[in-house]
């Protein structure tokens, strides 16, 4: 049986440098979740782009403040 999300990955270091704010790697974190955001960007039926804006501008927003040196207590 095939993955359906099979080729949706991310490497630690691509994350790691989304975070500390590469270009290419945050085009790469903003492309694994891109058919997510479409999906949720359709109201009755149609393609909102506006929305479409918001949900990446959140994303890159929830991944600049992502924290990398997580230390269970």
């Amino acid at each position: 049986m095939e993955n359906k999300y099979s080729g949706r990955s991310i490497t630690f270091e691509t994350l790691e440098k989304a975070v500390s704010g590469d270009y290419n790697a945050m085009q790469e974190v903003i492309r694994l979740f891109k058919p997510y955001m479409t999906k949720l960007s359709i109201e009755d039926g149609r393609f909102n782009n506006e929305l479409f804006e918001r949900l990446v501008q959140r994303l890159m927003f929830i991944t600049w403040r992502f924290d990398m040196h997580y230390s269970e207590k």
